[in-house]
């Protein structure tokens, strides 16, 4: 659970009140910290930007079931609504239904909470909702909102995952409405004029809603606003920076739009050094057009931070020189994390090395950049970068080196690197590096970029020895890996992205990777074979193999794969000769294959199978030896197979009879009116965006970075929800160049799970 989200329950639920000249929010952390230390919370995080993460401990929810019975409910797969109580207050929904029952909910009279915590896309609506006048905090991801106009007491709305195009008016005669979050709206592009009705909104909420073009006008008569996470300048009248300068804001604020600030003065409007509780500031020009360098370098420097910032972060900006503000050590010494993208006139940085704190750094697209600090180390003693640990170098064509003082030690504690299309670079001895993610410079570059991006390769088996993890992607012409790389005997796992021209791994290589435990091989569309050195990998307990369609058959000397658990083959023909003699696989997971060979029954030891759209008419007679198997999935299959495996009296029942859990999936065979659907979302989409003057990235930077933790998502969460992407998307989904398709690949869906006990 996050802290903010409870305290904002809390908020709803009218569980806490401001006191005397603490703020209801102060009173929630209040609170909190009590609880805390009361032992009600357990496995407490708190992030580099300060945000507070937590369970709570399993005798206290159970208490808390205990002592409110029937008034909390949660729907889920094990428990229904049919019999809902009267005295029912709160009520969350886990249950991946694409419609749900509302006649339930006419007898409870008292509800307060209504959370819907699964993230569907089919968008369900609010249809047939009764007049919950008690209703005071509601999560959902409906589309047809009409019926919010009768929930008048309601003060906490959340729409994630929402089909909405607009949000609509009746929103803004919520009176009582304190905190408005708007999730994952993709297609969202205008809230409502009438918005700053809302005389008692203290926190509006925007998350990965990008095609939003602009803000509701006077947004500056909120004067409770305590959060504004984005801000749209436009030139219209009411929509200026001029709006924040009387707001007591804190928290995140993304201003974008910048491009359309006239100068100086309305910049400074903005007021922004006085609001001490900001503590993450991004800003964005939609247009890095350099006829407007000079006028953007006068608006930076009049929009200078509070000295307290823990993260700042800027794209699109189009001069040449950075304000005075940004060498000021002083008024950046807070700082915990920098984004710097697309500035691409900058020849120069801030003296980011001397920053105590900084922990993140990302750096992309500055085509004029040498050293990321060219400033001066005069002390013997002084390190450079000392606290940073997490460092993405991308679309630096011409940088050299981190400091134009090579003499200085730097980067004691970096432990993740992530290096794109950065060929000129020469890395420093990194004692303290883990995790290393190289993309190349791809098939268009040219030859001196391309064999400098190698050299890199050569220089983590030269100089990085404690590596656990490397990434390597996008080497078109890279054809057997570095023999430095044997040197990695601490590497866990390997990945290897779109080695077009990669036929074979070097035995000699995977010899010395004697601590590997995970492999995955994707995008090698010539590579023939892994070498007997796979023999070596004993203790390899994961290997993924995905578009290698050359790869049919797997070394002889398989059977020393003792360690080896689980396998995945996506988008090969078939499954490689050799896999049966894996002595103790597990777990195989099949995706897009046009055959299933009859020696899978060898694999004796298997547990788990899935298989999904795997070209399939009947299974293999040998699926009868496999007696360990306890779980088969079969998704996407044809109508003819699900006919065969038709309980008892099907032709392929009897081999799969004595599986316990066996799972069988038709293919979805769109409808009519699916495709009509469809096609009225794509239409109002485009309609939408073309209403809007804005034009900005698709991709945004800022949340993604702020949000998504790379190393936590794996490829095989990628094929598991969005197989296409393999297809369409296999070279632009590098963790640090474009994750969008990654954003939905992995969700906790419980991150709401426990909360309204809590409230209550």
């Amino acid at each position: 659970m996050e802290k903010q989200q409870l305290i904002h329950l809390w908020m709803a639920n009218g569980l806490i009140k401001s006191k005397g000249k603490l703020e209801i929010e102060d009173v929630g952390n209040e609170a909190w910290e009590e609880l805390c230390q009361r032992s009600f919370f357990q496995e407490v995080e708190i992030d580099e930007l300060g945000r507070t993460t937590f369970k709570m401990h399993d005798l206290f929810h159970e208490l808390a079931q205990s002592i409110m019975g029937e008034e909390c409910r949660v729907y889920d797969e094990s428990a229904s609504l049919t019999n809902l109580s009267t005295r029912v207050h709160h009520v969350t929904c886990l249950k991946p239904e694409r419609e749900v029952n509302m006649d339930p909910f006419k007898k409870a009279e008292s509800l307060r909470s209504m959370i819907n915590l699964y993230p569907l896309d089919d968008h369900r609506n609010l249809n047939g909702l009764p007049p919950f006048n008690s209703l005071r905090a509601l999560r959902t991801n409906a589309s047809q909102l009409s019926e919010l106009k009768s929930l008048t007491h309601l003060r906490y709305l959340n729409l994630r995952s929402s089909g909405i195009t607009t949000l609509p008016e009746c929103v803004s005669r919520l009176q009582k409405l304190q905190i408005l979050k708007l999730e994952r709206c993709e297609n969202l592009s205008c809230l409502p004029k009438h918005l700053t009705q809302l005389k008692d909104l203290r926190h509006l909420l925007i998350e990965y809603c990008h095609s939003l073009v602009e803000m509701p006008p006077n947004i500056g008569e909120l004067k409770c606003l305590r959060t504004l996470n984005l801000f749209i300048v436009d030139k219209k009248e009411g929509r200026g920076l001029s709006e924040l300068r009387d707001l007591q804001l804190g928290g995140k604020l993304r201003i974008k739009g910048l491009e359309n600030v006239i100068n100086e003065g309305d910049a400074r409007d903005a007021n922004l050094s006085a609001k001490k509780k900001l503590e993450n500031l991004y800003l964005s020009w939609g247009s890095s057009d350099s006829r407007r360098g000079a006028n953007a370098e006068r608006i930076l420097e009049a929009l200078e931070p509070p000295s307290n910032l823990k993260s700042f972060g800027m794209n699109g900006y189009s001069g040449v020189e950075l304000p005075s503000w940004m060498q000021n050590t002083s008024i950046l010494s807070s700082l915990v994390m920098v984004i710097l993208y697309d500035c691409k006139n900058c020849k120069h940085l801030p003296p980011l090395g001397k920053l105590p704190h900084l922990t993140v750094l990302y750096v992309s697209g500055m085509k004029d950049v040498k050293y990321i600090d060219e400033d001066s180390y005069d002390g013997v003693d002084e390190k450079a970068f000392k606290s940073l640990k997490d460092l993405t170098l991308s679309k630096l064509p011409n940088l050299e080196g981190m400091l134009g003082d090579e003499r200085v030690e730097m980067l004691p504690l970096l432990s993740k690197l992530k290096v794109s299309c950065v060929p000129k670079i020469k890395l420093p001895l990194l004692p303290s590096l883990e995790h290393i993610w190289i993309k190349g410079t791809g098939s268009d570059s040219d030859h001196s970029d391309s064999e400098g991006m190698a050299s890199i390769l050569e220089a983590i088996g030269q100089n990085m020895q404690h590596v656990k993890t490397l990434c390597i992607s996008d080497f078109p012409k890279l054809k057997a890996l570095p023999h430095e790389l044997s040197s990695l005997s601490s590497l866990q796992k390997l990945e290897i992205y779109g080695g077009d021209e990669l036929e074979s791994f070097s035995e000699n290589v995977l010899q010395g990777l004697c601590s590997l435990q995970s492999l995955t091989i994707h995008s090698c569309k010539k590579l023939r074979s892994l070498s007997e050195g796979v023999g070596h990998l004993t203790r390899l307990e994961s290997l993924d193999i995905m578009i290698c369609p050359k790869l049919v058959t797997l070394p002889s000397n398989m059977n020393k794969l003792v360690s080896l658990r689980g396998v995945l083959i996506a988008c090969c023909d078939t499954l490689p000769e050799g896999l049966q003699h894996v002595p103790s696989l597990q777990s195989l997971e099949v995706y897009e294959s046009n055959s299933i060979p009859e020696w899978l029954g060898e694999i004796t030891s298997l547990q788990k199978l899935e298989l999904t759209r795997v070209r399939l008419r009947s299974l293999p007679s040998s699926f009868r030896n496999l007696t360990s198997l306890r779980e088969l999935s079969i998704d996407g299959c044809h109508k003819e197979l699900q006919k065969r495996c038709t309980r008892v009296t099907g032709q392929d029942w009897q081999a799969i009879a004595h599986i316990p859990q066996f799972k069988l999936i038709p293919i979805h065979e769109e409808t009519f009116s699916d495709k009509i659907r469809s096609k009225w979302r794509s239409w109002q989409l485009r309609r939408d965006r073309h209403r809007g003057r804005h034009h900005f990235a698709k991709d945004d930077r800022f949340d993604i970075l702020f949000y998504l933790d790379y190393q936590k998502i794996t490829q095989k969460n990628v094929i598991y929800h969005k197989l296409e992407v393999l297809y369409k998307e296999v070279r632009k989904f590098i963790w640090f160049e474009n994750p969008k398709p990654l954003i939905f690949a992995k969700r906790n869906m419980n991150e709401f799970s426990n909360q309204i006990f809590i409230v209550a």
